[in-house]
């Protein structure tokens, strides 16, 4: 059959095929001009804190990266990670995509002066704000922007003690205040030093300060402190502190706290000559990785309880965060890698590799060795978490803070005039 069209159909014929070519055409435009994504570099450069062991378990993690991105990661460990990534920034010269560091405070400063990225749309993206712990998202947060992604924190003020000890003498981990001070008492008089100091460290005894600030006060007292919002001389400070020096002079940290070495604690602890230890969730490492002993049988954990009841259950802690620089050399493959850092995958690899914390909320329970658990369950049921008050305040004081306290634990009488000190350098070094 033979269809003859008219010129008037082969005009609508014309007229149709001629749109479909401009259509075409168009479209061909539109796909060959609009803005496409960079590719994916074949690199990615990170510098770090983490060496020897946790390193080499930093290394295995990122293997996993690597296979399923085709990304090659180069780990570089700095010894001095500060001056280094300070060196490249203030050059302009930038050699590394993500760097690995543990100050909120530097995040904070980086981040004023321009010179690392908002890592807000990688959070948002890959849902990590609802899943990453908000109170060490919020450390490093500048004008409502994030400027970090945490990726391993460690839980401060921890109340450490020997089992074998306590069942030696018929104790309980105390719950309260009251039963605190009753364990003390009953270590002391059995010739047991009731708690550790390792104040030639200095650091360690800072422990107690912040335990002992949130403690009676509340976190906000942490927060105002390290800004500088309350004097050192307020009364809240000076009630904390006089609570303290009364534990001091009653003996409960020996006779020379301030000249403790810190290292020697742990198999001071381990061994049963004190009975408690506050400190930090690295303990659990320490103790039994490096100086064997046995958690549950040697030593266990548990909340710090308040002096004042009505405060909010608190803990201090802070993280290991990634940033990435203005003018990262790998820029996309920095913010896949930053984002598979955030995520539970990678957290839950090296905390099954021991000594490791994920801030990821995803990561489950069962993951966790049984003391890190119960680290764990300490964190989430609390009502608050605050900053590490000596390492978010400015480097400067953070010294001050250290000699001022070794101080005290020396001459808990001085209480006055050590305050008044921390006060005078405080309103030097913030700018009055």
């Amino acid at each position: 059959m033979i269809i003859i069209l008219n010129r008037k159909a082969l005009t609508k014929m014309q007229a149709l095929l001629i749109a479909i070519v401009v259509i075409i055409a168009a479209a061909a435009a539109v796909y060959f001009y609009m803005p496409r994504p960079p590719p994916m570099e074949k690199e990615v450069v990170v510098y770090g804190i983490w060496a020897e062991v946790e390193g080499k378990n930093f290394e295995k993690a990122l293997d996993i990266f690597e296979e399923k991105t085709g990304v090659e990661v180069k780990y570089i460990p700095q010894s001095d990670i500060r001056t280094a990534i300070m060196t490249e920034l203030a050059s302009g010269e930038v050699q590394f995509d993500i760097a690995l560091i543990p100050w909120a405070g530097l995040i904070k400063e980086l981040a004023k002066k321009g010179h690392i990225e908002d890592v807000t749309s990688i959070l948002e993206e890959e849902g990590l704000k609802d899943k990453l712990v908000k109170d060490l998202l919020e450390m490093v947060k500048v004008d409502d922007k994030y400027y970090a992604i945490p990726i391993k924190m460690s839980v401060k003020t921890l109340l450490w003690y020997n089992p074998k000890v306590f069942n030696n003498y018929g104790l309980k981990p105390p719950e309260n205040w009251d039963e605190f001070v009753s364990v003390c008492e009953t270590l002391k008089a059995n010739g047991v030093q009731p708690l550790a100091a390792g104040g030639k460290t200095k650091w360690t005894l800072t422990e107690y300060m912040e335990a002992f600030l949130f403690g009676m006060h509340g976190p906000q007292l942490t927060y105002d402190l390290i800004e500088h919002k309350v004097e050192w001389t307020d009364p809240r400070v000076k009630e904390s502190f006089a609570l303290m020096a009364d534990l001091i002079k009653k003996g409960y940290w020996g006779e020379h706290p301030e000249a403790e070495e810190g290292v020697p604690q742990f198999t001071r602890l381990g061994n049963g000559e004190v009975g408690m230890w506050l400190i930090l969730s690295a303990t659990n490492v320490f103790m039994s990785q490096y100086f064997g002993f046995t958690p549950g049988e040697d030593y266990d954990v548990v909340r710090w309880p308040n002096p004042n009841p009505q405060a909010p259950k608190t803990v201090a802690a802070n993280a290991d965060y990634i940033i990435i620089p203005k003018k990262a050399p790998h820029p996309v493959a920095a913010r896949k890698l930053a984002a598979w850092l955030g995520g539970a995958e990678y957290q839950e690899a090296m905390v099954k590799m021991k000594g490791y914390l994920a801030p990821n909320l995803d990561v489950p329970l069962d993951a966790y060795d049984p003391i890190d658990s119960k680290v764990i369950l300490i964190l989430r049921e609390s009502d608050a978490i605050v900053p590490d008050l000596d390492d978010a305040c400015p480097g400067e004081f953070q010294l001050v803070i250290w000699a001022k306290i070794q101080e005290f634990f020396a001459n808990p009488d001085n209480l006055d005039s050590i305050l008044n000190d921390l006060e005078s350098e405080a309103d030097r070094i913030y700018g009055g």
